[in-house]
């Protein structure tokens, strides 16, 4: 069982805070909903897809129910179909290998860079074979993957590019925000997190009006339309009951405009980590000059792991272990993954990764504390 998030001096999560000093504005969001007609609500979200599209400078954008149903809707949208290939990575939630299965199709695993943990494009051109479709990076921990550096690669070979962008909105990367090199990009709302709803919740980003033309059936059924002039439904697909709740929308509208402060003061706290940090033995990520993470957690490597996630949670603070082991030593996946026995990166990143907490809500105290605690662990078990 999870310990209750009060339990920790610093917690990964304490958005209950940010919502109490945006009581009021929450009560109107959500009591228009409530109280509103059912037309209401489907204007509610048609106005967040309309206030997120412009936040991440893109035109289209459909918002859908969680992260792994738009993985999945995003490649299917793309003409992702049985037998097909598409090149991932190890080191993610299952969503992002699960979401091509279900497609039918076959996740092909490429090795990541040490230094930000992101899919390795050196490795990617090995790897396609005459069976390859697509391309499927993920921003892990928030560090923009090197999309721009892929999208020669895909257009090389024809390949279209779905990014796994869950962890990472508030992202930039060559100075635009996460969506400007791929076919479409996948923003998760979950409650964990940088844009969290209270439930689930996603977006799906894309320039190409054809593909937002398909992401927008695949998520509401498959209507040609809601209802014909003749009070006839017709459906011109088998799509889904998959978009956004009304309710989750009216939330993330009210959270929306504070995202960038959230940012810098989620960049401030990882800045704060780096200086402390620096000279010790942990190996902290770096990334390209272009590169401009959202920091979901502070993503570090250090020695005796398992030692170092104890002494911190033993002193109050909530270090978790996110996508440890990497998805291909998973049971469901026994029978092995393409790709799956050359992953050195990917295995030793594995035993040696540490996510420390990286909440707004956090204070400067609150980030010392968890250096003084880290810098006396790294000593001890030196």
């Amino acid at each position: 069982m999870y310990a209750p998030e009060n339990t920790f001096r610093v917690p990964r999560w304490r958005v209950d805070e940010t919502h109490s000093a945006l009581r009021e504005e929450l009560h109107a969001a959500l009591d228009r909903v409530l109280f509103g007609t059912m037309k209401t609500g489907y204007q509610v979200r048609e106005e967040f897809e309309v206030a997120f599209a412009e936040a991440v400078q893109q035109p289209y954008c459909v918002a859908v129910h969680s992260g792994t149903l738009g993985l999945f809707i995003a490649l299917r949208a793309c003409g992702i179909s049985g037998g097909d290939e598409v090149i991932t990575v190890a080191n993610s939630d299952i969503s992002t290998t699960a979401a091509i299965r279900h497609c039918g199709a076959i996740p092909v695993l490429c090795d990541v860079q040490a230094s930000d943990y992101t899919l390795n494009p050196d490795l990617i051109e090995p790897l396609v074979t005459p069976r390859t479709r697509a391309i499927l990076p993920v921003d892990l921990h928030g560090h923009p993957a090197n999309v721009a550096r892929i999208r020669s690669i895909a257009k090389h070979y024809g390949l279209r590019i779905i990014e796994d962008a869950a962890l990472a909105t508030g992202s930039c990367d060559f100075g635009k925000p996460l969506g400007a090199f791929a076919d479409v990009t996948v923003y998760s709302f979950a409650p964990l997190k940088p844009l969290g709803s209270l439930g689930n919740g996603a977006a799906l980003v894309t320039q190409d009006s054809a593909i937002n033309a398909r992401l927008r059936l695949l998520t509401h059924y498959g209507h040609a339309s809601m209802v014909s002039e003749t009070g006839h439904q017709n459906y011109v697909i088998e799509g889904y009951n998959a978009p956004l709740d009304t309710f989750q929308a009216a939330l993330l509208s009210v959270k929306l405009p504070f995202l960038q402060e959230w940012t810098h003061k989620r960049r401030a706290i990882a800045r704060q980590y780096e200086r402390g940090l620096s000279h010790t033995s942990a190996i902290l990520p770096s990334f390209r000059a272009d590169s401009e993470p959202i920091f979901r957690s502070y993503a570090i490597r250090v020695p005796h792991r398992q030692m170092i996630y104890q002494g911190l949670r033993d002193a109050g603070i909530e270090a978790v272990l996110h996508y440890v082991p990497p998805v291909h030593h998973y049971t469901v996946y026994r029978d092995g993954l393409p790709g799956s026995q050359s992953l050195p990166i990917t295995d030793k990143l594995a035993d040696e990764i540490i996510c420390l907490p990286v909440s707004p809500e956090n204070t400067d105290e609150e980030t010392k504390y968890v250096i003084n605690v880290l810098c006396r662990l790294l000593e001890e078990t030196s």
